[in-house]
């Protein structure tokens, strides 16, 4: 009787690894990427604890809970997602209706994350005026930049107001 081979699972996920060539979420590709397993991000020294011994038909039962994602993907639908924005939503608006480069796109996501989070630890649960949305957050804006939040601001609102978003994401 022909015993199957095993391996060790960080082996399989290596191999995996060097299989995936573009984002699960974005399909951007990827030069560096985050290893995810169901919803959580494993970082290197995880996967090199994965020791396991499997065969190939156990790995193939535990493939479909890994994911491969670009690190901004891992970043935003991996961490805790605190704050009173939809940064998920307002990432992928800004991807599918405007003409911004992915590194716009990153830093307007990047901005409005960082002051949700700071409204966040801070209890505060602030309203955006349509007219003027930076209007209302002027206290809670860092000194430094204030002018680059107040932009991503305005990009949100468009996002709040866009008739694509879907019924009911987003706090305001």
């Amino acid at each position: 009787m022909q015993q199957t081979k095993k391996r060790p699972l960080s082996r399989y996920l290596k191999d995996f690894k060097h299989g995936q060539s573009r984002c699960a979420h974005c399909e951007k590709i990827l030069d560096r990427m985050t290893l995810v397993r169901d919803g959580d991000i494993v970082n290197k020294i995880a996967i090199s604890r994965l020791d396991t011994p499997i065969d190939d038909e156990q790995w193939q039962q535990e493939r479909g809970r890994w994911m491969a994602l670009c690190r901004f993907c891992g970043d935003l639908h991996c961490r805790a997602r605190s704050g009173p924005f939809d940064i998920i939503g307002f990432k992928q608006y800004l991807f599918e209706h405007t003409e911004m480069s992915p590194g716009t796109v990153r830093e307007y996501v990047v901005r409005l994350r960082r002051l949700g989070e700071r409204l966040a630890n801070d209890s505060i649960q602030p309203t955006l005026c349509a007219d003027e949305p930076d209007l209302g957050l002027a206290p809670w804006l860092p000194a430094t930049g204030a002018n680059n939040y107040r932009i991503a601001l305005r990009k949100y609102a468009q996002y709040l107001c866009s008739p694509s978003r879907a019924a009911g994401s987003g706090i305001y």
